[in-house]
C-alpha cells in the first residue's frame, strides 16, 4: 500500500491530524527562520541577511546541516 493510499484509508480525525503536521512541516520558510539558521551555524549577521532576502521567494522548507553544530 503506497504513503497516499494509507493517508486516504486513515478514520477522518487521524487524517487531518496528519495533514495539519504536513502542511506545518512542508509550509516555507521566512526570511527570518533561514536568516537565524545561518546566524546559528556561523554565517555572520549581515551576510545572512543578505542571502535570505536572495532566496525569499524560493520557497525553501528546509536547511540541513552538520547536526554536530545544531
Amino acid at each position: 500500500m503506497s504513503l497516499l493510499e494509507l493517508v486516504e484509508a486513515m478514520p477522518a480525525e487521524r487524517k487531518a491530524g496528519a495533514l495539519a503536521v504536513l502542511d506545518h512541516l512542508s509550509r516555507p520558510l521566512t526570511q527570518a527562520e533561514i536568516a537565524a539558521h545561518l546566524r546559528r551555524h556561523g554565517v555572520s549577521n549581515a551576510r545572512a541577511a543578505k542571502i535570505a532576502a536572495a532566496t525569499k521567494d524560493l520557497h525553501i522548507i528546509a536547511l540541513v546541516g552538520d547536526s554536530a553544530n545544531s
